[in-house]
C-alpha cells in the first residue's frame, strides 16, 4: 500500500474564489480524486495554508470518512471551529468574508498563521506531492519522506514582465526545492524548460501530461442545449469564433482582436461571425479594452462573457466554427484539448507545449504573425469541409489523453520512489 500525501490547499482557495478554479485547480483536484479512488493508495492531504477552507473542500467532496489531514490537530481544531461558524454561508457571501478575515487576523495576532504539520503523521518512506505550492521546509529537510513538486511552468522566470510587479512565486519555489525531490512537469517542453533553467538531473524529471474531462468536456449536439447557454451568456444566434482564456498579456487576447477587427474592416469575414471571449479579467485589461475603444464598429461583434461555468463550456465550445488560442507560453495548454474534445476545430499557437497537446490535429500558427492568424480564421469560417476535417481529427487526437493515465502515471512514479 503507498501512503501518499497532497498538498491540497489549492482545492481549498478556490472553493472561496472562483478565480482559483483555473487549469491548474482542475489538476490538483484530478489529482486528489483519482488517488483517493486508487485501491492501492492510502492517501492523506495536506494544507500549507487555507486549512479552513480545503478541510471544508475535503469534508464537502469525500464526506466525513475522505482523507486525513497532516497538519496539527490543534490546527485543525481551530480551522473546524471556524468551518462550524462559516458552515450556515455560502461561501463567496459577505458574512463568510467577514468571518474569515476575522479569523485570519486573529490567528496572524497569536502567531498561528503559518501551517504546522504533525511529522509523525507522514508514513516514514510516504510520498509528499505538492502540485502547485513549494514543498513545506519540515517535509523538504526530513529525509525519510519522499518528495514530488509538479512544475506547471516557468513562464514568471522567463517573462516577468507578462506579470504584475513581476512574480517571483516559481523562483522562490525552485530555489527552496529540495536536493532529494522529483519534479513532475506537464510536459517534455516544460521539463526541457526547467532541465535548461536549474541544471536539475534531468533523469528526476518526468513529464507526465494533463487531459480534458470526459464528463465536462465531449461533443454536444443537443441544439437546445447549445442555444440556451448561447442565450444566457449574451452570445446570440450568429456564427462565432471562440478563444478561453484569462484576459492578460500572455494569452495574446488583444493580438487576436486586432487580426478579427482587420478581417471585418477588410470585408474579407463574413458579415454575422462574432468573435466571443471567456475569461475573467487578468491584469493590463485595459490594454485589451483600447482596442475596442479604437474599433468602435465592430465592438458589436466582440462578445466578453466573463467567467463562464464548466457545465455550460462544452455546448459553448459546440457551437461555435472554431476555437483560437493564440497564446505565447504555455506550460501544457488545457483549453484547446478541451475543444478538441468536444470536436470543435482548432487554431492556435506553434510555441512551447501546443504542438506537443494539438499534434497535427489542428491548424499551428507563429503567435505574432497576423497575416498567418487572420488566413487561418479565414480559412475555417469559409470552409466546411476543413471545419469537417479538423473536428475528425481533434476528437482522435484529444482521445490520447485522459486523467485515468495522467494518475496511473503518478502512481507508477510513487512506486518507482518507494521501491
Amino acid at each position: 500500500m503507498l501512503n501518499i500525501t497532497v498538498d491540497a490547499s489549492l482545492l481549498g482557495l478556490g472553493l472561496y474564489h472562483r478565480q482559483a478554479r483555473t487549469g491548474v485547480g482542475r489538476v490538483n483536484e484530478q489529482l486528489v480524486h483519482g488517488l483517493w479512488q486508487a485501491p492501492d493508495v492510502r492517501l492523506s492531504l495536506a494544507a500549507p495554508t487555507h486549512l479552513a477552507e480545503t478541510m471544508r473542500y475535503a469534508r464537502q467532496t469525500f464526506g466525513a470518512g475522505g482523507p486525513t489531514f497532516i497538519n496539527r490537530v490543534g490546527e485543525q481544531r481551530w480551522a473546524g471551529l471556524e468551518n462550524t461558524l462559516l458552515s450556515p454561508f455560502a461561501p463567496e457571501s459577505l458574512p463568510s468574508k467577514v468571518i474569515r478575515e476575522g479569523f485570519y487576523r486573529t490567528k496572524k495576532a497569536l502567531g498561528r498563521d503559518q501551517a504546522r504539520f504533525g511529522m509523525g503523521q507522514v508514513p516514514r518512506g510516504g510520498v509528499y506531492h505538492s502540485p502547485f505550492y513549494a514543498i513545506p521546509a519540515p517535509i523538504g529537510q526530513d529525509s525519510g519522506i519522499r518528495k514530488v513538486q509538479t512544475i506547471h511552468d516557468l513562464i514568471p522566470v522567463f517573462h516577468p514582465e507578462w506579470f504584475p510587479d513581476g512574480d517571483d512565486s516559481v523562483k522562490r519555489m525552485i530555489g527552496t526545492l529540495p536536493a532529494d525531490a522529483c519534479v513532475v512537469t506537464v510536459s517534455e517542453a516544460t521539463k526541457q524548460d526547467f532541465c535548461n533553467y536549474t541544471h536539475f538531473d534531468p533523469d528526476r524529471v518526468v513529464p507526465i501530461r494533463l487531459a480534458a474531462s470526459k464528463d465536462l468536456f465531449h461533443p454536444v449536439s443537443d441544439e437546445g442545449r447549445q442555444r440556451a447557454v448561447r442565450q444566457r451568456l449574451g452570445v446570440g444566434e450568429e456564427p462565432y469564433l471562440l478563444s478561453l482564456a484569462t484576459l492578460e498579456p500572455r494569452k495574446n487576447i488583444d493580438h487576436l482582436i486586432r487580426c478579427f477587427v482587420q478581417l471585418v474592416e477588410s470585408g474579407a469575414l463574413s458579415a454575422e461571425v462574432k468573435l466571443v471571449l471567456v475569461g475573467t479579467k487578468g491584469w493590463k485589461f485595459d490594454k485589451i479594452l483600447a482596442e475596442l475603444a479604437r474599433n468602435e464598429s465592430v465592438q458589436s461583434r466582440l462578445v466578453f462573457t466573463g467567467f463562464v461555468p464548466d457545465e455550460d463550456l462544452a455546448p459553448l465550445y459546440a457551437g461555435a466554427l472554431a476555437f483560437v488560442y493564440p497564446s505565447l507560453y504555455e506550460g501544457f495548454g488545457l483549453p484547446p484539448l478541451e475543444a478538441m474534445q468536444c470536436g470543435l476545430p482548432v487554431i492556435t499557437s506553434n510555441v512551447s507545449s501546443l504542438p506537443e497537446v494539438v499534434g497535427d490535429a489542428a491548424i499551428q500558427v507563429a503567435p505574432t504573425d497576423a497575416d498567418a492568424l487572420c488566413q487561418a480564421m479565414l480559412d475555417v469560417t469559409q470552409s466546411g469541409a476543413l471545419r469537417t476535417e479538423l473536428a475528425a481529427k481533434a476528437v482522435q487526437r484529444a482521445g490520447l489523453f485522459s486523467w485515468e493515465k495522467f494518475v496511473q502515471e503518478h502512481i507508477t512514479l510513487y512506486q518507482t520512489l518507494t521501491n
